[in-house]
């Protein structure tokens, strides 16, 4: 019975295989090919297909890239930038912000540094014409003796605006102010100026000579003089024309001077050189003519400006050296 069943099965099997297979006529159709049928694709379709793939990828340009732009951290990124870089650290002190600023305020002293050291050795050489020593002396052995000498011209340059005017000292016996401003005013007395002592209350300072004082009793001088403080101080010509308010309030006895020595060269009572010979620091006559112009074509010329002061500026009444013109032959 086994065997039978297993004979049967084979039959089968046998019959469903052969009738399959003479049923597809693919087979028969490309039975020339044998065994060589697992054939490889055309070549021309491998080809179109490679231009495919290649015509979809992105161009790369052939250009070389450019070199990424450089920012100096000169003077001006500075000036523009430190204020931020603070602001951010003061809002956000985090050890980056803080060194962002504090790194950028290290090169800007350390720019400043070099800015002082040049400058320095400039006016050692080049510049030396353009040193403010030359109007007033900074260092102290020659400064004693700079205010000496000032104050030796002081005595006949007054002597000289006295002799075209005088003083008219406004004040109040109630006033300290006045009281302490007194010595100034005697001191200008023995130089040689003349004083004239205007009581505004009628009273009397201790230390002023009755011959000299005169009394605004209605208050009629004070307004015409618009005095607002006591003590006020006018510089007034001998013919009574000409005024000039000196100083409101107490002041110095060199500020005082100043002053005197500014309104009389004002109304040509005093020269150029006697002006200047009275001045704590000295005067140069780079606009001695007006306004420097320069050349439109020159302006873009770093050197253009300094030849031009060298031509202009006078230092024969420098204190601290005196100009060499060379040997005459």
């Amino acid at each position: 019975m086994r065997n039978t069943f297993f004979t049967t099965f084979i039959t089968i099997t046998l019959l469903l295989s052969t009738s399959a297979w003479c049923n597809d006529d693919s087979f028969y159709k490309t039975r020339e090919k044998g065994w060589f049928w697992h054939e490889t694709e055309p070549e021309e379709d491998e080809e179109q297909e490679l231009d495919t793939v290649v015509s979809n990828q992105p161009v790369v340009s052939e250009q070389s890239e450019q070199p990424e732009e450089m920012i100096e951290i000169n003077a001006e990124w500075l000036k523009e930038n430190i204020p931020v870089l603070q602001m951010k650290a003061i809002n956000n002190p985090s050890p980056e912000n803080l060194g962002a600023f504090y790194s950028a305020q290290r090169v800007m002293l350390d720019m400043s540094s070099n800015f002082a050291a040049k400058t320095q050795d400039y006016f050692r050489k080049e510049g030396n014409f353009l040193s403010e020593d030359h109007r007033r002396p900074t260092e102290s052995f020659m400064l004693n003796k700079f205010k000496l000498e000032t104050h030796k011209q002081t005595k006949p340059v007054l002597q000289k605006v006295s002799s075209y005017g005088g003083l008219w000292f406004f004040y109040s016996s109630q006033c300290p102010y006045c009281l302490k401003q007194l010595p100034v005013m005697r001191s200008l007395e023995i130089s040689g100026m003349d004083v004239l002592y205007v009581s505004l209350d009628g009273g009397i300072i201790p230390g002023i000579p009755e011959d000299k004082v005169v009394y605004d009793y209605n208050g009629k001088v004070a307004q015409d003089f618009n005095i607002q403080v006591t003590p006020t101080t006018y510089l007034v010509s001998k013919d009574a024309q000409h005024f000039k308010l000196l100083n409101q309030g107490s002041v110095s006895l060199p500020k005082m001077q100043l002053s005197i020595f500014q309104n009389a060269y004002a109304m040509d009572w005093i020269n150029e050189l006697e002006y200047q010979s009275v001045k704590a620091i000295k005067g140069t006559n780079t606009l001695a003519n007006g306004n420097i112009a320069v050349k439109a074509s020159e302006i873009d010329d770093p050197a253009v400006l300094q030849r031009l002061l060298e031509q202009k500026i006078d230092l024969s009444s420098s204190p601290i050296g005196t100009p060499f013109k060379g040997i005459k032959r």
